[in-house]
């Protein structure tokens, strides 16, 4: 077995920091529980009562200073109601609600795409139950759309009659340029 050789990168490949006015600053505890208020309200989550609890709990316990006793035995207990002789390995409801809570959160967030004003944001990272709070910028604002028109018009060069003529609308976007075709008929 060959020993492995490291490679330098030149100084230009390393990535520089982002400025300090696109990094992401983590929310005051009054944020994140303001933003909480409004997970927990919201259509997805108002009649999930296990993923309220479980949303709630973890939160609640990081904001406590207490994220370095959140694991598997310590919610199936608290939020799940387990016993003491609960066992992570053989009853995986804490797993399979975690990957659900996860799912839930990111069908918030896309639900909501432009319509909250709000900035902060909270995951639940795979690998682990500790929340993560972030401070995201604002999306931009949608690009403003234009309309154009392309007419092409063939003519016979003999007599000058028209042959053949199309149109085509053209749409900007926040995706790019959308076709329509309208084709005038023969004349």
């Amino acid at each position: 077995m060959k020993p492995a050789t490291v490679l330098p990168f030149p100084a230009n490949y390393l990535p520089k920091s982002a400025p300090a006015s696109r990094r992401s600053r983590v929310p005051s505890p009054a944020a994140v529980k303001a933003q909480l208020s409004k997970i927990l309200q919201s259509e997805g989550f108002v009649h999930a009562h296990r993923m309220r609890g479980f949303l709630e709990f973890v939160v609640e316990e990081t904001l406590a200073g207490r994220a370095h006793q959140l694991c598997e035995y310590s919610i199936g207990i608290s939020v799940f109601g387990r016993d003491k002789s609960f066992e992570p390995g053989l009853d995986p409801i804490v797993r399979n609600d975690a990957r659900r809570l996860r799912q839930k959160l990111a069908e918030y967030y896309l639900q909501l795409n432009d319509q909250d004003d709000s900035q902060v944001r909270i995951d639940i990272p795979k690998g682990g139950y500790v929340p993560a709070f972030q401070t995201v910028r604002p999306a931009p604002t949608a690009h403003r759309r234009e309309q154009y028109r392309l007419s092409v018009t063939l003519i016979r060069m003999a007599d000058g009659a028209e042959i053949w003529n199309t149109e085509h609308d053209f749409q900007s976007g926040h995706f790019g340029l959308q076709l329509a075709v309208n084709t005038m008929p023969e004349i």
